[in-house]
């Protein structure tokens, strides 16, 4: 799948409730998210209720099962409007780890993991990406002394350059600032599906309506939403089989 007709968009950190989450929650989420990403990577939330309740290792085991290339991740708890932190979820711990005594040792696999202030995870993931630092070095700072115990309480990261601020009563907008364009892809074949024309309510009506499949979709932030499709020119070198629409964003 390729963007179409824009400027490819930043990378996407994913994040994952693990309880259910009321939408301005999330909104508050995204805005102090955005509020220091600066457009270098934004943030994809994912509400699935089959990872409410689960431990960081269940839910990358999960992501595993469908893709064995799992990315640095986010957890997004129920606490998040009291203390503004979420958990940054790295790679699991090695037996080279757990042997020279840098964490605790458990009969179980664990990953590692950090609490992170919202506003100081796009740094991080930034650092992170361009090996200028580690999550092992980053919770050095948020412990009070090694081997790491991923049981035992402890500070987020950031806190004292974003301390969590009271959240303002925010009235309704009639069109809020945070609002995005829709992205216009070319989803190759096999990217995208259809169906009748009656799922969609417009007008003039369609017999056809197309959109991206979900797995595809939500790798890209994107949400699937149904939409009305065309077949790209050749000057946008879309291939046999590819389908271009708009997509909104998550």
């Amino acid at each position: 799948m390729r963007f179409s007709g824009q400027d490819s968009p930043a990378p996407i950190l994913h994040a994952y409730l693990t309880s259910p989450l009321p939408a301005e929650t999330i909104e508050k989420v995204h805005s102090d998210f955005a509020s220091t990403a600066d457009n270098q990577v934004r943030l994809a939330v994912h509400d699935n209720p089959e990872f409410y309740g689960k431990a960081a290792e269940e839910i990358r085991r999960d992501l595993e099962a469908l893709n064995p290339v799992v990315d640095d991740f986010l957890l997004i708890g129920e606490d998040v409007s009291e203390t503004g932190a979420v958990w940054y979820v790295g790679e699991w711990v090695t037996d080279e780890e757990f042997e020279a005594e840098t964490v605790r040792r458990s009969d179980q696999p664990l990953v590692w993991r950090m609490r992170v202030m919202i506003k100081a995870v796009p740094a991080r993931w930034i650092d992170y990406s361009i090996a200028n630092s580690s999550i092992q070095e980053d919770i050095d700072s948020t412990i009070d002394a090694w081997p790491w115990d991923p049981n035992s309480p402890v500070r987020s990261y950031g806190h004292d350059e974003f301390p969590r601020e009271p959240e303002p009563q925010l009235q309704p907008q009639p069109h809020s600032d945070g609002w995005r364009p829709p992205a216009y892809v070319i989803a190759e074949a096999g990217e995208w599906e259809e169906g009748p024309g009656n799922l969609m309510n417009v007008d003039p009506p369609q017999e056809r309506v197309y959109r991206l499949k979900k797995e595809v979709a939500e790798q890209h932030g994107l949400r699937n939403d149904w939409a009305i499709g065309w077949r790209p020119g050749a000057g946008t070198n879309g291939t046999e089989g590819a389908m271009s629409f708009a997509q909104p964003y998550l």
